[in-house]
Formats: structure tokens, C-alpha cells, sequence
């Protein structure tokens, strides 16, 4: 890493939320007692968010109502990234 320059790097991050996203995924009980929890099970509609964080701040971001699939992960990098990079240097 050594070898680039601050400006050079970018990070991206994908999130998502859904009706589940405040379930607990692991419970605590007494030795010997099964961990449970009663809950309505929901399957509603997921947004996913995709972002690109550079020491200029966020420079690029998409959002999709479901999860990312690999065409839309495409098309934002050759679109948002990409596209972004080649104006921001102009």
C-alpha cells in the first residue's frame, strides 16, 4: 500500500436493510436451555446501498430496491466510478 498516493485510493462498501435488520442473530440462556425467541417472520422489500469513500469524501453512490447483482454492481463501477474519475480529472 505503501507504494500509492492517498488520492489514488478508494473504498467501497455495500449495505442493506430490510425489515430484519435489528433481529438478534444469537440469543444467551441458562446451561442446558435452548436460546429462543418468538417473531413474526417478514419478507418485505430490501434497499441495498453502494458507496465509494475517497479522502474527498463520498464521490460515488447507488441505491437498488433488492440486493446488488453482479450487473448492477457493473454498471455502477463502469457508470458512477469510472465515469466520475474521468470528469473529476477534466
Amino acid at each position: 500500500m505503501a507504494q500509492y498516493e492517498p488520492e489514488e485510493l478508494g473504498f467501497l462498501d455495500e449495505t442493506s436493510k430490510d425489515e430484519r435488520t435489528l433481529l438478534r442473530r444469537f440469543g444467551r440462556a441458562k446451561e442446558g436451555v435452548r436460546a429462543a425467541k418468538k417473531d413474526v417472520f417478514v419478507r418485505r422489500h430490501c434497499l441495498s446501498g453502494l458507496g465509494l469513500l475517497t479522502v474527498d469524501g463520498m464521490i460515488a453512490s447507488s441505491m437498488v430496491e433488492g440486493s446488488f447483482t453482479t450487473e448492477n454492481f457493473m454498471t455502477f463501477i463502469e457508470e458512477d466510478v469510472v465515469g466520475c474519475s474521468l470528469i473529476c480529472e477534466v
